[in-house]
């Protein structure tokens, strides 16, 4: 079993904001009124929130549609996993194209919205919240292994001419 990676900082204030977020995210149905509508604003910034493609909560949509859930959530489950994961592999995924991988996990999202948009598929909201969670944890362990396995600046770096 590989050794967890250690905490840092970083990390931790990672996974406290993204989970507040998560938080919340399904808290307008909760507080109601002018709270919940101050909530449901600063979500407007990043999601369309429409009604029939939301999550619901007590019978009201929560501030988030359903791929941003997904997002969000597989962002919080990445972050949270990827200590388990060991060093060593935090190091490769930090040193990979995580550009290319972040590209490769939205595929699933672009595809399932340009099927839609163009009727040959009806996509749905397992399908929606699926393909989010997909790009989440991808994003969450990028974003985990870039905060627990710090990379040396080059000038700081063991040189074999010294």
């Amino acid at each position: 079993m590989a050794r967890p990676a250690r905490l840092s900082v970083g990390w931790s204030v990672a996974l406290g904001a993204v989970g507040t977020l998560a938080v919340l995210a399904v808290l307008p149905p909760v507080l109601g009124g002018e709270p919940g509508a101050l909530v449901r604003g600063a979500f407007s910034t990043v999601c369309h929130q429409l009604p029939h493609r939301s999550p619901h909560l007590a019978g009201e949509a929560i501030a988030l549609c359903h791929r941003c859930s997904g997002i969000l959530l597989g962002l919080l489950a990445g972050l949270a996993l990827a200590p388990l994961v060991g060093p060593r592999l935090l190091r490769r995924i930090q040193r990979s194209g995580q550009i290319g991988w972040l590209i490769l996990a939205g595929v699933p999202t672009a595809v399932d919205w340009a099927l839609g948009a163009l009727g040959l598929w009806a996509n749905t909201p397992a399908s929606r919240t699926l393909t989010g969670v997909l790009f989440g944890v991808v994003a969450g362990g990028i974003l985990a292994a870039n905060l627990l396995t710090p990379r040396v600046p080059r000038s700081l770096s063991p040189s074999l001419t010294t």
